[in-house]
């Protein structure tokens, strides 16, 4: 193979790896912003109709959700909680159609006080949407 079509086919597959970096990311970043602005209609135009939403704690992996109508029954109720959740990433790693990350959640307890939490999340992508989600919580 000449030099030239080696080093073409190198930048066509590094294009197509940051593009699709960069849409995972978005996606993520989209989410996170639906999620804080407790817009549930914005979380579910992001995830297929066969999304799945997994637990998994030190013992057992716990399916949270299955399908789009579940996912979205469950962050309505989730929000009513009154709680006003925010979320921030604090770092994340994209692995092919997979993106890694750590996310801290923070809300106001009914003492007033600023209570938070973190999990390591894990977003599968399909088409531009999450297919799945797997949250490691203690």
């Amino acid at each position: 193979m000449k030099k030239a079509s080696l080093i073409a086919i190198i930048l066509i597959v590094s294009n197509f790896t940051a593009a699709q970096s960069h849409n995972l990311l978005s996606l993520l970043d989209d989410q996170v912003d639906a999620f804080n602005k407790q817009d549930v209609e914005k979380l579910v135009v992001n995830v297929t109709d066969d999304m799945k939403y997994f637990y998994i704690t030190a013992d057992e992996l716990i399916l949270e959700t299955s399908g789009k109508a579940a996912f979205k029954a469950a962050m309505t109720n989730y929000f009513k909680s009154g709680k006003a959740p925010h979320s921030v990433i604090e770092s994340y790693v994209i692995d092919g159609s997979r993106i890694s990350f750590k996310e801290v959640v923070s809300h106001i307890n009914a003492k007033g006080e600023k209570v938070s939490s973190s999990a390591m999340g894990i977003y599968q992508y399909k088409d531009d949407k999450i297919v799945r989600a797997w949250y490691f919580i203690d």
